[in-house]
């Protein structure tokens, strides 16, 4: 799973990187010693549990171990070497997207002919990208789309008070009405959502994928968008909807992954955004009757963004239902997977391993002040009633427009 948007600028290199939790093998004994009441780990060489190819594969993915160059074929070494010496560099430097110019942070396999630009200018509503300025404001007036290509399935708005900068954000319930007042130095700021077909779509995709992976270290797909659904997040505007960021899914994975790839684009970055699409995600799979997991391996800013949702989401529903919830409880009402709960919980400690069973185990004072911590982020919350999506239970079935 490749990433974006921290709740912290990328631009800035010291970020806090917490260690992804070990897997945990359910139903072994716990540890004797101090900390007898954590679960057993399941690290390789140190269980009596047999380290299948399958569970290796887990391992691998959920601590982020990559294979190294040596371990591949011949010819895929090859390969490797050169295309890490292709794209250590990165090639376009900056792109100019609607009112924002943005420099860029990693290579990005654009066509040859535009991969040695300094700068190329992009418009933001189908992301053709061009070489030159004059290119752009031709395109522009022959253009007609005005929002992503795709069905609209969530809009919402809130409003934002200009003078505090990162200002959680609170719904506004009055968005029925034409004429809003509203107090000084404050805007109304209003988000939709497409859900726009790889399939259907090709090229809109692609460009996605080109332009997002200026700003993502490993992320890989770029042209292959067929089997993927993309959900654009935009800022309405009196011109059009204005692409702020995004994440993609397969339409059909046998992990249950509810998220391939997750970008807020750098202007708007530290405003919920994110937050706001891995809540969206995880109320997508709520819709299918899943729980869903990120695609793995998680980018370190990725597991950040995650291990905060998650930790919030658990600890809002252990504070509104009590600390008698099971683990599977959790999952059922957070459609969170239960070894994503596990290991959060772990990292809060506010679970143990008691005769064969994780035990969650906390107070009403703990939650409040684990939840202090979230009380200064922003937050865009999803309502439900807003979400205008269904999934399609069968290849043959179709969604109401």
């Amino acid at each position: 799973m490749q990433e974006w948007t921290p709740e912290t600028s990328p631009i800035s290199k010291s970020v806090t990187i917490e260690k992804l939790a070990p897997l945990v093998i359910p139903g072994t004994p716990g540890p004797t010693g101090p900390s007898s009441g954590e679960a057993k780990l399941d690290t390789p060489g140190t269980s009596d549990r047999k380290l299948t190819r399958n569970l290796k594969r887990r391992y691998d993915e959920i601590h982020n171990v990559q294979k190294g160059v040596e371990e591949l074929a011949p010819i895929d070494q090859s390969l490797e070497k050169e295309h890490e010496e292709k794209t250590k560099v990165k090639n376009i430097q900056v792109v100019e997207l609607g009112k924002h110019e943005i420099d860029t942070w990693y290579y990005s396999p654009f066509p040859e002919e535009y991969s040695n630009e300094h700068k190329l200018y992009i418009c933001e509503f189908c992301l053709k990208y061009m070489k030159k300025r004059k290119t752009l404001q031709r395109h522009k007036e022959k253009c007609q789309l005005v929002h992503p290509p795709g069905d609209e399935i969530y809009r919402t708005s809130a409003i934002q008070d200009l003078t505090i900068p990162e200002q959680p954000q609170v719904e506004d319930p009055s968005t029925s009405g034409q004429n809003k007042v509203l107090r000084n130095n404050a805007k109304q700021m209003i988000l939709s959502v497409f859900e726009v077909d790889g399939k259907s779509n090709k090229l809109y995709c692609q460009n996605l994928c080109l332009l997002a992976k200026l700003f993502l270290d490993h992320k890989t797909l770029y042209y292959d968008v067929d089997s993927f659904l993309f959900y654009i997040l935009t800022e309405v505007g009196s011109n059009g909807h204005h692409l702020v960021g995004y994440f993609s899914k397969e339409k059909s994975s046998v992990e249950d992954y509810n998220m391939a790839c997750i970008l807020t684009l750098p202007p708007f970055q530290r405003k919920g955004y994110g937050r706001f699409l891995i809540s969206l995600a995880y109320e997508l799979s709520k819709r299918e009757g899943k729980v869903g997991t990120p695609e793995r391996p998680l980018s370190d800013l990725g597991h950040v963004s995650f291990k905060s949702y998650w930790s919030r989401m658990l600890l809002e529903a252990l504070r509104d239902h009590g600390a008698n919830l099971s683990i599977k409880d959790l999952s059922s009402m957070t459609a969170i997977r239960n070894d994503d709960i596990i290991n959060t919980l772990q990292s809060l400690n506010l679970i143990r391993y008691y005769k064969g069973q994780h035990i969650i185990s906390v107070s009403a004072k703990i939650i409040e002040e684990h939840l202090k911590s979230f009380n200064s982020q922003p937050n865009w919350s999803i309502d439900p009633a807003k979400l205008h999506w269904m999934p399609v239970t069968s290849p043959s079935l179709k969604r109401p427009r």
